[in-house]
Parts: C-alpha cells; sequence; structure tokens
C-alpha cells in the first residue's frame, strides 16, 4: 500500500517537476559564453560545445556566439566566431528553441556581423516570447576579450538586452499594472456601493457627481 501510494505521487508530481524551469534547445556551431552574467565555461578557441541549457523560471540572460569552421577562399577554411548574441528575457516553465543562420562562409559570417539575427522560439512554433530581448555585444577587436568582464560592462549600461534596463523595464510595468488594478478596484467597489443604496440616494449621489465633475 505504501509503494502504491509513494508511485502515484511520484506520477502527481511528474508534470510539474517536468515543467519547474526554462529549458532552451541549442543548435550544433553555437557556443554559450556567459549565463546570468556568470562564465559558461566557454574555451577561448570556440570548439566547446552544449546542445542544451536549463535556467531557473524568471529573468535570464544568456550570451553567445556562433562558433564554427567555414570556408574562406576556395578550399582552405578558417575558424569563424561572430560577434557575441544577446538574449535577456522573464519566462517560467517553458522550452525555447534556439535558431540562427547557417553560415558555411567566411564573407557570410561578415555578412552576418553587419546584421546579426537569431530567433529564440517557444516550443512547437515560430513565436518567441513577449519577454523576449535581443542585441550584440560590440567588443571591438580584442584577440581574447573577457566575456565575463565585457558583459558585466554591458549590464551596467542601459543598452537595450542589459539587466539593468531590463529589469527597470519589468519594474515599470509592474508599477503601471499594479495602479490599473488599484483603480479598476476602486471602480468595482464605488459600482457595488451605488447599486445597494437606495433609488433617491442614487439621484442625490449622481446630483452630486455631475456637479462635482471637471
Amino acid at each position: 500500500m505504501y509503494l502504491k501510494k509513494s508511485w502515484a505521487s511520484v506520477l502527481i508530481l511528474a508534470p510539474s517537476l517536468s515543467f519547474a524551469s526554462v529549458s532552451i534547445d541549442i543548435p550544433r556551431g553555437v557556443q554559450l559564453l556567459t549565463v546570468n552574467g556568470e562564465d559558461a565555461g566557454y574555451s577561448s578557441l570556440g570548439f566547446d560545445y552544449r546542445d542544451n541549457l536549463t535556467l531557473n523560471n524568471g529573468v535570464n540572460q544568456v550570451v553567445f556566439r556562433i562558433s564554427k569552421i567555414v570556408r574562406e577562399s576556395g578550399s582552405d577554411k578558417t575558424k569563424y566566431k561572430s560577434t557575441p548574441l544577446v538574449a535577456t528575457f522573464n519566462e517560467s516553465d517553458t522550452k525555447l528553441f534556439m535558431k540562427v543562420p547557417k553560415i558555411d562562409t567566411f564573407d557570410q559570417g561578415m555578412t552576418f556581423d553587419s546584421k546579426p539575427e537569431f530567433t529564440l522560439a517557444i516550443e512547437g512554433s515560430d513565436f518567441e516570447p513577449d519577454s523576449l530581448v535581443k542585441d550584440s555585444l560590440n567588443i571591438g577587436f580584442k584577440l581574447m576579450p573577457d566575456m565575463v568582464q565585457e558583459v558585466s560592462k554591458y549590464n551596467q549600461s542601459n543598452e537595450i538586452a542589459s539587466l539593468k534596463r531590463f529589469e527597470n523595464n519589468t519594474n515599470n510595468i509592474q508599477a503601471s499594472t499594479s495602479s490599473k488594478l488599484s483603480a479598476n478596484s476602486n471602480y468595482e467597489a464605488l459600482k457595488e456601493a451605488y447599486l445597494e443604496v437606495e433609488d433617491k440616494d442614487k439621484k442625490r449621489f449622481l446630483t452630486w457627481a455631475i456637479s462635482n465633475f471637471e
């Protein structure tokens, strides 16, 4: 009986356990640099790869780049590492799929760097989360930049996907929502009180309200 109850508990909890975080499927050729400002264990050579990333629910930031061997000219090949890309979002209990353009030549890589684009779509769709903010991180021509330091500087700036700006925007949205809910609550309370009084009191209230309306 105890074993049956234990298994029943596991089965009940299984759905909630599987959706207790945010996971990202990562395509081959993408190198994680930092996750929430922390070193993701990247190699400066750019050959490391993780196919999946699991994050806690809430605000998260992932900085990554495309890093792969490409054709340079003729049969010659070279290592291409794109400009770092930034994805900042506030999501819960969801699975995301990262998509990046196919880059086979160095020229394609240079074109991508001039206008970098990527997709972080919700599982089973082509739609991205409403909270997602994307950007690229300009680090200049540094040969082996300290990405933790570069991302730290970025997040202290007011750039579009910086944690500083993202959290400020989130706080403003929450304050606005709270204000609207408060106003709606006041309206409902006033409406309820109006409906409960007698007709003569309703007329007196309407006369007062109209005379004080601006």
